[in-house]
């Protein structure tokens, strides 16, 4: 969100100057004015209200590429960091300045906008300080990278091993398939109190102490469509559903995002206790079952931010959470995948003879991590590590699922580090049968083709949607049908229920069924690369499976149901499936739907 500020403020500068002709530099002086005289003027402060801005950032808008707008966010940084590095302006004042730009623009309450920014204003700070060669033009190229800002981040990339990788994919032995369950993105909050205020303006509702002067407006017992996370008794209740549904479970796979979205209240120790008990509740729930599970960007204080080792500042650093999870992931791992998670937050375990897990924390590559400001370069060496571990894994001849929580794909994923994996992806397509995600809540996939032959598709990226409803989904899992032989995905089943018709009876447990299965829902003879390219084709040219497509991402979700997808959201999602580095809109171009 923080990252966001700077980037939807520009775009409200961008809306009044277009509307109002006012000179750019009418921001910039106006800014700097504010630094000088302690106060925004009268003029400017009407300026940043008719921007008509309200609550903006909690839109997923995709700016189109715009040289104003990243103009502008050039000069309205070049005018921070100008009074940063030279002394003017104390961080107590910075910190006055932008709760100040928050509340005027009416992105959030002053309480959230206060508690954002202060979490944040040190980050900021050491960063402008320890790095005067970053200037407005390159931090723009990286956070605002989702809206058009290229500006000039550094360009650089790995050695990958050379070789090259036989693809046969498809392959099924008729044994047994190994049973994994893929649980993600549960964003439990404590503070969640059934009947309180489910509408209550801010970014994070449903939350206790809070009153529903309605019942239309109450917080359901079991969950919510609006913007609410997840009880605990409803998490309970997903638990204790699959172990008692499921038990011939080979493999957990928790892809991240343990901490709730209240990121304006977070601190060290309340993320460190939630962290904990949910990690706790799942051994508990499978207790016989290796887990393996991830970071997502919410787990760090303050929220998306993953420091350089170098770091140290017990204020800054992200080494307490890289310590945390090797104490609790000791339980399902051995010393060697500890030690880099110490590192990094990453790791590579041997699930069984011929089959690795490695497991990533692509939040690095988030562009709301302001750490990339201070190096983008490669964080933690964990691209070059996760390329020489593929290596060895092709040498003893073993297959490797991927785990991660930002999919590579992701708008908001760093364009040199999406471009990086994508190679590494293509080098040892033969290696890596399959890659799990979370972040999106979006019942999804990403279609990896060849660079070389961009005809061939070699990947597959499986998403596995959300057990929080925030916001407009019914909680779902996973459960995959992975070859015990080739370790490829034959299938997979999506389980969820109807939050609408579970709060009716908030006595008795939600009905749990079986939403759909892969290959039967789409008419598909498998899962392997191959059979999603058809099902990109099937989507692009019969809009009845791409309107399939979208229900089943979001569960059915009613609220969701009600919005709809127009043609411009059923192209986008197709276009989800195909596009498999940010900037690269190569088969999306070449698979456009044809009932537009």
């Amino acid at each position: 969100m923080w990252l966001r500020f700077f980037i939807v403020l520009v775009v409200a500068f961008v809306t009044v100057v277009q509307s109002t002709r006012i000179p750019p530099n009418s921001i910039r002086n106006g800014v700097r004015e504010r630094f000088r005289s302690g106060v925004f003027s009268p003029e400017f402060q009407l300026l940043l209200k008719s921007a008509n801005m309200t609550h903006i950032l909690r839109n997923n808008v995709q700016v189109r590429e715009d040289d104003t707008m990243c103009q502008l966010c050039d000069e309205l940084l070049d005018a921070v960091l100008v009074e940063i590095r030279s002394g003017a302006v104390a961080i107590e004042e910075l910190e006055e300045v932008f709760v100040q730009l928050c509340a005027l623009l009416v992105f959030e309450s002053y309480e959230v906008c206060y508690g954002t920014v202060h979490t944040n204003i040190g980050i900021i700070w050491h960063i402008a300080l320890a790095r005067p060669e970053r200037n407005a033009d390159t931090i723009c190229g990286v956070v605002g990278q989702g809206y058009g800002c290229k500006g000039t981040p550094a360009d650089w990339s790995i050695e990958i091993p050379e070789g090259s990788s036989d693809i046969n994919q498809g392959i099924v032995s008729g044994e047994r398939p190994l049973q994994v369950l893929q649980l993600t993105d549960i964003h439990y909050d404590s503070l969640y109190e059934p009947g309180s205020l489910a509408a209550c303006g801010l970014p994070v509702c449903c939350t206790v102490g809070t009153v529903a002067d309605n019942p239309e407006d109450a917080a359901g017992f079991w969950g919510d469509y609006r913007d609410c996370d997840s009880p605990m008794h409803a998490i309970d209740d997903a638990l204790d559903h699959i172990a008692a549904q499921h038990q011939d479970i080979d493999f957990v796979y928790y892809t991240g995002d343990i901490i709730s979205h209240r990121a304006w209240a977070t601190s060290f120790s309340a993320n460190t206790e939630d962290i904990t008990l949910i990690l706790d509740r799942l051994e508990a729930a499978f207790p016989n079952v290796p887990i393996y599970p991830v970071l997502g960007n919410h787990e760090p204080h303050p929220l998306n931010v993953f420091a350089p080792l170098e770091i140290e500042d017990e204020a800054l650093s992200t080494q307490w959470l890289f310590d945390l999870s090797a104490k609790l992931w000791e339980r399902w791992l051995d010393e060697d995948a500890l030690a880099t998670v110490r590192q990094g937050g990453y790791y590579t375990f041997l699930a069984r003879p011929g089959f690795r897990i490695v497991a990533l924390n692509s939040n690095v590559a988030y562009t709301m991590n302001w750490w990339l400001i201070y190096d983008d370069v490669d964080p933690y060496g964990q691209l070059q590590w996760l390329a020489d571990t593929l290596y060895k894994a092709e040498q003893n001849d073993e297959k490797v699922h991927i785990l991660s929580h930002l999919p590579s794909s992701d708008s908001t994923c760093y364009a040199v580090w999406s471009r990086e994996y994508r190679r590494v992806i293509e080098r040892f397509a033969g290696t890596v049968t399959g890659a799990f995600n979370g972040h999106s809540h979006v019942d999804e996939l990403v279609l990896y083709h060849s660079i070389e032959n961009p005809a061939q598709p070699i990947s597959v990226a499986w998403n596995g949607g959300s057990l929080t409803t925030f916001s407009d989904k019914n909680p779902n899992y996973k459960l995959f049908q992975v070859d015990p032989q080739s370790f490829e995905v034959v299938d997979y089943d999506v389980w969820a229920y109807n939050i609408t018709y579970a709060n009716l009876t908030p006595d008795i447990p939600p009905n749990w069924f079986k939403l759909y299965s892969f290959k039967e829902a789409y008419g598909l003879s498998g899962a392997a690369p191959e059979d999603v390219r058809q099902l990109a084709t099937n989507i692009a040219r019969d809009r009845s499976v791409a309107e399939q497509y979208f229900r089943f991402s979001v569960r059915y979700a009613d609220s969701s149901l009600d919005l709809g997808c127009d043609s411009d959201c059923l192209g986008n999602l197709l276009c989800n499936i195909l596009k498999s580095e940010f900037w690269d809109n190569t088969q999306c171009s070449e698979l456009a739907p044809e009932w537009e």
